[in-house]
């Protein structure tokens, strides 16, 4: 599991603080955990962009004002609706021992045998919910889907991480090999469509 350092400086909570520090290029953020008061904290544009914008599950070490690293991650991130920037996210507090739910992202490697005989790989759910020890959370899961030919599918079920508890429902689908889609045009267009005769059916 990869670390972020993310350095913050403490701020003063309210709507129209954020709004200033968002016009200075800086995002507002909450940092929760329990058994302690919340930290209002912000951090340039930039700086939170490797922590939002990743295919990994991180752990982000927390900086503020150049104290020790709080370890905690990504709960939520709020967008503005026309811009689409970033206007404020939250960060969760986590100690190993202390199991935790969160999203892991999923990657499928390999090239499927019905992928080279023409088929179409859909990658269904590309991140899964899961229950885990932080210390032990994995920054991605692996699936391999060489194997797999036209017509077959990956489950929840299917799949099994050390110290991962799976969330999702067993029998969705992760990925499945679809079969080619030309094969479904030619079909149609080979269709034979029988004239039909005055008077018939009447």
């Amino acid at each position: 599991m990869s670390e972020v350092i993310l350095k913050a400086t403490k701020r003063v909570p309210g709507k129209a603080a954020a709004k200033l520090l968002r016009k200075e290029g800086n995002i507002p953020g909450v940092y929760y955990t329990k058994n302690q008061d919340p930290i209002h904290f912000s951090v340039n544009s930039l700086a939170i962009r490797p922590v939002v914008y990743t295919a990994e599950a991180k752990i982000v070490s927390l900086q503020v004002d150049g104290s020790k690293g709080l370890n905690c991650i990504l709960k939520e991130v709020k967008f503005d609706p026309i811009t689409d920037k970033i206007v404020h996210f939250d960060l969760l507090g986590v100690a190993a021992g202390e199991m935790i739910v969160v999203d892991i992202p999923i990657h499928l490697i390999g090239q499927s045998i019905g992928v080279r005989e023409g088929g179409v790989i859909e990658h269904v759910i590309h991140k899964v919910h899961v229950k885990v020890d932080p210390s032990k959370m994995p920054e991605h899961i692996d699936i391999d889907v060489t194997n797999m030919n036209i017509g077959d599918a990956v489950h929840i079920s299917d799949i099994s991480v050390a110290g991962v508890e799976f969330l999702d429902k067993p029998e969705a689908v992760i990925a499945t090999i679809m079969p080619p889609k030309t094969a479904d045009v030619a079909a149609d267009a080979g269709e034979v469509v029988e004239p039909k005769l005055v008077g018939e059916d009447e």
